[in-house]
């Protein structure tokens, strides 16, 4: 029979072999994806290294997007935030405006009543909320107590923010170059019929 600190051993050897196997497979098919100029190329877009300046959020109880305004929620990501990259005009969502999508189903959900909402949308942009916040990680402190209470700690906060509006501009010309894109396609496609 093998000694306890035998098994363990073989234990963190076969932990570290499979570690490697994995980032080994990982580097095989980045070089793939790069090589056949797959999605991973588009993050050097333009787009995404645009400058944005800082702009500063007084945080309040907020008198717009309310629960049942989905006629204020709609502008906050137009045309669904899809932006159309490289040559092959390649769709992508901003994560900033996937991010107010989700909001906006769940607050779509929350208004629904029990036997008309759907599970599944609500559940995705829940999970894919979660994780771009864990993946950014803001530091920044809140206060504790809620704003409307007597003794609110810093009541109005203001938060040093990227500019939002610069990404705005941006997707709103890009999708206005793949209006103008697409309609020449479909100009050029019907000159030839």
């Amino acid at each position: 029979m093998l000694s306890k600190r035998a098994v363990e051993n073989a234990f963190i050897a076969v932990a570290i072999a499979l570690l490697a196997a994995n980032a080994a497979l990982k580097l095989v098919a980045r070089a793939t994806i790069s090589r056949a100029g797959g999605h991973e190329n588009e993050s050097n877009h333009p787009l995404w290294s645009m400058e944005r300046g800082d702009v500063l959020l007084e945080h309040d109880s907020w008198t717009r997007y309310h629960l049942d305004a989905a006629q204020q929620w709609a502008p906050l990501f137009p045309e669904g935030g899809v932006v159309h990259l490289g040559p092959e005009k390649t769709p992508y969502t901003v994560s900033m405006m996937h991010q107010l999508r989700c909001l906006d189903v769940v607050r779509d959900q929350l208004n629904r009543p029990k036997s008309e909402r759907s599970e599944q949308p609500a559940r995705h942009c829940l999970n894919y909320i979660r994780q771009q916040l864990m993946c950014r990680g803001d530091l920044q402190l809140d206060p504790y107590q809620y704003p409307h209470k007597v003794r609110a700690v810093h009541p109005h906060a203001i938060r040093k923010c990227k500019d939002w509006r610069a990404v705005y501009a941006k997707v709103e010309e890009n999708q206005m170059e793949y209006a103008a894109w697409a309609e020449r396609q479909r100009n050029s496609s019907s000159s030839l019929s």
